[in-house]
């Protein structure tokens, strides 16, 4: 019955759609996760750029699964073991000091019929368990911050990539959370340089989208003052000395890449404005 409700919703422009009330812990797999108010069904505030793959949840939709979790919504693919995408929404009372880390774990939300993915896959493969949604972006919610070291979560990037122009990128984004914005943002992989054990394929790519705008607006409002950056950086070594600025792109071009949609419910003329702006951290596009 949830899976009927969500896809019913996900086929329904948002401008009408009945409003969603909080229902019921949802038991999945071996564990029960409780509804969040500000994720429910595909009313969730982290699907602002939409269904990008037109995922399901149907579980035999294996390689484009919809989880809409309280902290994120996401596409998940079981043949790469990783997700396809991942949008969330981060605002200054997400954000906080740092909290104890929650040890890595399978994902209790995937369907049994889906391979599972431990801490122990990536163990000796050279890869760091590189994070979509930052653990830094949920240090205000104990709860939230274990979500984000669910396994699909986790995506094998370089050391020089993780730990370099992709975390300084997080650390601007968080900066314009803390200075008072509303930031929406996506991310993703794409391409195949082999796989670790056979069950989590290597991206050539991470892909990052993030939209500020001033605090409670929204992006379809187009605020003269919000800001886009899209990122398209190569999961390589020898990267580390390398600034996010260079790896700045469009969302236009991010799609071209991926096959993604973004935006598809906003008008023609909207999604041109917004998926060709090009605009750097100096606030000059």
């Amino acid at each position: 019955m949830l899976a009927i409700a969500l896809l019913i919703f996900s086929a329904v422009p948002a401008c009408q759609r009945p409003a969603v009330t909080t229902g019921p812990a949802i038991t999945t797999g071996t564990e029960t996760v409780s509804p969040n108010p500000r994720t429910n069904g595909s009313e969730s505030e982290h699907l602002a750029f939409g269904n990008l793959s037109n995922a399901t949840t149907d579980p035999a939709d294996q390689d484009n699964f919809l989880i809409l979790g309280n902290g994120s919504a996401f596409s998940y693919n079981d043949s790469r073991g990783t997700i396809n995408w991942v949008s969330w929404r981060t605002e200054r009372s997400d954000l906080g000091d740092s909290i104890p880390r929650p040890d890595f774990r399978p994902d209790p939300r995937l369907p049994d019929n889906f391979k599972r993915i431990g801490y122990y896959d990536y163990s000796g493969s050279g890869f760091d368990r590189g994070h979509m949604v930052p653990s830094a972006d949920r240090f205000a919610s104990k709860e939230l911050n274990e979500e984000t070291f669910l396994m699909t979560n986790i995506v094998p990037q370089s050391g020089a990539l993780n730990q370099y122009p992709w975390n300084k990128l997080e650390s601007f984004a968080r900066g314009q959370a803390w200075r008072g914005s509303d930031l929406y943002q996506a991310a993703g992989v794409y391409g195949d340089q082999g796989s670790l054990k056979g069950k989590i394929v290597v991206p050539t790519n991470c892909w990052k989208v993030i939209v500020v705008v001033p605090r409670g607006k929204r992006i379809e409002a187009n605020d003269p003052r919000m800001r886009v950056f899209a990122v398209d950086m190569p999961n390589d070594p020898g990267i580390e000395n390398v600034r996010w600025e260079r790896y700045l792109t469009t969302i236009r071009t991010i799609e071209s890449k991926t096959g993604l949609d973004f935006f598809s419910t906003f008008p023609a003329e909207l999604q041109d404005r917004i998926e060709n702006r090009r605009d750097t951290r100096s606030g000059k596009p």
